[in-house]
């Protein structure tokens, strides 16, 4: 087959979220895929960014600058085209369309996520998408759920295929980890939160629940809080300097690729339980290091998650905070994560969801 995948998301310096998912399965096709034809597609929009886009990984695969209506031979000799974060070219494309949907929550099931005129544009966009594409990949069992339920989509044309963590992701020497902690002066025991912060990310909720647990359990934790600041990031920076705890948390901003697996492994757990996750890749990252997890008993994470880690409600501050002294106070329960996640983190490979991409495709021949 040849197959061209929009790769327009992934230009961008600091991978995360959908750039992330885009680029490790871009490289599973390298994999799985050697007996087909990719193009990696990135539109016009995105120039800016074209030295941050991923090389093609090997030489069956090409690298193409889409313009829309502008490419009538290209669309008529690839076989399926498949926009890998929810977007597809015009209907000038005569090729089999696939397209990937992370979530449409801050979309069209919240009011608070985003701005207005952002859920509108992307409301306008999911509606038409769902009705063209010929199938729509969902990156969990809660986004089909989701897609149906919001968009009313044909319920033949979904179909479920989980993220994987990331390569290289496994526990890091001790040596390692601790050069990692002593540059981000991590030097007492400390939770870890990776993720962009924003709202939905629930990063004052787990601050809260922190301080709560730290003063009971009477300890000198730390919270270390690795990402971007995102939508309504900076009310939530300027909260997080107002709390009880302010001087325990540490604010890492974007970590690089080659510290976060050490991190996770010196990490005591990750706190994870966000008000929405549409899959929740930090999840089976931490699981491959040996570092437990708390995460939300909302979204996908149940799904992910399963019984390798805990679940607390993401509303409840105390929910929360009680899941924390759990593993602050049961070792015998810690050690128990630890193994049920390393084994829980092999049933999500990147490998795996670029086969069942291309049995995908392989619907549409």
């Amino acid at each position: 087959m040849r197959i061209a995948l929009d790769i327009s998301s992934a230009a961008r310096p600091d991978a995360t979220g959908v750039a992330m998912y885009i680029r490790r399965l871009v490289a599973a096709f390298a994999r799985v895929g050697k007996e087909h034809s990719f193009t990696l597609v990135t539109r016009a929009s995105r120039l800016k960014n074209l030295f941050h886009m991923p090389p093609p990984p090997a030489r069956n695969f090409s690298s193409k600058i889409l313009i829309e209506g502008l490419h009538p031979f290209f669309s008529r000799s690839t076989h399926v085209f498949h926009g890998l974060d929810a977007r597809l070219p015009g209907r000038w494309l005569k090729a089999k369309t696939v397209v990937t949907v992370h979530d449409v929550f801050s979309v069209l099931q919240s009011q608070e996520f985003a701005t207005p005129e952002f859920r509108e544009m992307k409301a306008r966009r999911y509606r038409e998408l769902v009705g063209r594409a010929d199938r729509i990949i969902c990156v969990s069992d809660c986004v089909r759920r989701d897609v149906q339920e919001a968009l009313q989509a044909d319920p033949a044309k979904l179909r479920v295929v989980h993220e994987g963590g990331g390569e290289g992701f496994s526990p890091r020497p001790a040596e390692e980890v601790q050069a990692v902690r002593a540059r981000y002066g991590l030097d007492r025991p400390y939770l870890l939160f990776v993720g962009s912060i924003n709202k939905r990310k629930n990063v004052p909720a787990l601050v809260q629940a922190f301080a709560a647990a730290r003063a009971r359990t009477r300890s000198d934790m730390l919270f270390a809080i690795a990402g971007r600041v995102g939508y309504g990031g900076e009310e939530i920076r300027a909260a997080i300097g107002k709390s009880a705890c302010a001087d325990a948390v540490k604010l890492l901003g974007y970590v690089a690729d080659g510290d976060i697996a050490p991190l996770y492994t010196g990490a005591h757990a990750l706190l994870f339980a966000t008000l929405y996750e549409g899959f929740g890749i930090p999840v089976i990252e931490a699981f491959a290091c040996g570092c437990p997890v708390i995460g939300a008993t909302t979204g996908s994470l149940p799904e992910v998650i399963g019984d390798a880690g805990l679940l607390a409600d993401p509303h409840s501050v105390d929910s929360i905070a009680a899941q924390i002294e759990k593993l602050a106070t049961d070792d015998a329960l810690r050690r128990a994560c630890i193994e049920k996640g390393l084994l829980r983190a092999k049933e999500f490979t990147w490998d795996k969801a670029a086969a069942k991409c291309l049995t995908v495709y392989q619907e549409l021949a």
